[in-house]
C-alpha cells in the first residue's frame, strides 16, 4: 500500500519537478494569479498588497462539504477585515454546471473560481479539499494546511486558518505555518510530458 501511495504522490509531483519548480515554500513569494469565474471570465488577481486567504474546495467531496458552513461563517466573521478571499475549485472532473449548483445549494456568500489547468494548485502545492493558504501583503506564503483539525466542528481544537489569518493581520509570525490538511484528492488535469 505504501508503494501505491508513493506512486500516486510521485504522479502528482512529477509535473512540478519536470517544470523546474515546485510548490511555494513558507515565506516564498507567490506570483499573481489568473483564475476563471463561473461565467468563464478570466481575472488576474494581484497577490501583493492585501492579506489573502485561498481555500480549495470541491462540489463532490463529502469532507469538503462538511466544511461549507464553517467556510461561510469564517468568511462572514472576517468580512469587515482587510482579508481578500479566493475560493477555488481545481477539480477537472467537476463541471462548471456542477460547481454553480454547489455554490447555490450551499448558499455560499462568496464567489468560487475555477483553476482548470491546476496552475494555482500546483504553485501552492494544494493536494486535497478543503485546503487553505494564507498570503501576506508582500505576496509571501505564510500558512498552508487545514481550516481546522476535525471533520466534526464541535471537536475542533485548533483552527489553523483562523489563527494564521489573525497572526498575519497583526503582523506577527504564524505559530504553526503548516498543518496537515485532510480531505479528497484534487483531481488534476493530466499534464503532457
Amino acid at each position: 500500500m505504501n508503494r501505491l501511495m508513493n506512486r500516486q504522490m510521485l504522479s502528482l509531483l512529477l509535473p512540478l519537478l519536470l517544470a523546474g519548480g515546485g510548490p511555494a515554500a513558507i515565506g516564498e513569494r507567490v506570483d499573481n494569479v489568473s483564475l476563471e469565474d463561473l461565467n468563464g471570465n478570466r481575472t488576474l488577481i494581484t497577490l501583493p498588497g492585501r492579506t489573502t486567504a485561498i481555500v480549495f474546495l470541491s462540489a463532490e467531496c463529502p469532507i469538503s462539504n462538511e466544511y461549507n458552513d464553517r467556510m461561510s461563517a469564517l468568511y462572514r466573521d472576517l468580512s469587515a477585515s482587510p482579508v481578500r478571499w479566493i475560493f477555488v475549485n481545481a477539480n477537472q472532473n467537476e463541471s462548471t454546471t456542477a460547481v454553480k449548483e454547489h455554490v447555490r445549494a450551499a448558499e455560499f456568500p462568496f464567489p468560487v473560481h475555477r483553476d482548470r489547468a491546476n496552475r494555482l494548485a500546483d504553485r501552492l502545492g494544494a493536494t486535497v479539499t478543503p485546503e487553505a493558504f494564507v498570503i501576506d501583503t508582500e505576496g509571501r506564503l505564510r500558512y498552508r494546511g487545514h481550516i481546522d483539525d476535525s471533520r466534526n466542528a464541535a471537536r475542533a481544537q485548533f483552527h489553523g486558518l483562523r489563527e494564521a489569518l489573525d497572526a498575519v493581520l497583526k503582523g506577527q509570525p504564524v505559530a504553526r505555518p503548516q498543518t496537515k490538511a485532510f480531505g479528497c484528492t484534487i483531481k488534476r488535469v493530466r499534464k503532457s510530458t
